[in-house]
């Protein structure tokens, strides 16, 4: 089945080379864009990450925020039209709004979750990249029948979607492969913020296991070589085509 895949830009603010590329000496300035994204063409919408809130991204210094319900609006999708959400990894940028979509079940690689219930929990250098009250609303979705535990890669979902694990920045993180009309695409995020993480095979600075990071960009040259979609390159609001204000047409 072919996919029409959107990445939707709902914020951004401003950084350094040295956070985002492994020993980079450069104090250069960087910009950190987010966002979601949505897979059409199936039965169902399905979407990739959920972002976060106004509140969360005054709370962490964005320079900018766009409504995520004004963004999906944009592509006749409201958020409680959604079922399926896979989720990357639970960061707090990429997990921290998931109550804006009520009717959805959550896809999380079950090592995703058992790290942030482990001993990372003692650690505050760590859960400062995570939001605390939305990693413990994990339990409770789950209790409620809404967040399905995945072990590894999975290509029985739906027809042309697969689940393509790549820990590295996170133990659980967990890409999506799209078949689309110009060929397979791998919606990556935070397994390469950005395009150039992955031509210089260089990590972002916030990598819980280095082997296993680099071993991902392995993995996405064989699957897909240079169709890959990372987690915050603003390069990519003009790599891919603007439809619609904040939404651009990957595939």
């Amino acid at each position: 089945m072919i996919h029409e895949v959107y990445a939707l830009h709902f914020g951004e603010k401003q950084s350094t080379r040295s956070e985002f590329l492994y020993r980079d000496a450069s104090p250069g300035p960087l910009t950190i864009s987010f966002y979601i994204w949505v897979v059409l063409g199936g039965p169902e919408p399905v979407l990739y990450d959920v972002g976060f809130d106004a509140e969360q991204g005054h709370a962490r210094s964005l320079s900018a925020y766009h409504d995520r319900t004004a963004l999906l609006g944009r592509l006749g999708i409201a958020p409680a039209d959604f079922r399926t959400i896979v989720m990357s990894h639970l960061h707090w940028d990429h997990w921290a709004g998931y109550d804006l979509f009520p009717n959805a079940t959550f896809l999380v690689q079950e090592s995703e979750v058992e790290f942030w219930n482990g001993r990372a929990r003692r650690h505050k250098l760590i859960t400062s990249s995570a939001n605390i009250a939305a990693l413990d609303a994990v339990t409770t979705l789950n209790v409620a029948g809404r967040v399905r535990m995945l072990d590894g890669s999975r290509d029985d979902l739906w027809p042309g979607l697969r689940i393509v694990p790549l820990p590295g920045h996170t133990p659980g993180l967990q890409a999506l492969l799209i078949d689309t009309a110009r060929g397979p695409v791998m919606l990556a995020s935070d397994a390469l913020h950005y395009f150039e993480n992955y031509q210089l095979r260089r990590p972002v600075q916030v990598t819980m296991n280095f082997p296993d990071a680099l071993d991902a960009y392995d993995t996405i040259a064989e699957l897909v070589g240079d169709e890959v979609v990372g987690g915050h390159d603003p390069a990519d609001r003009t790599r891919f085509t603007e439809i619609a204000p904040g939404v651009h047409r990957i595939a």
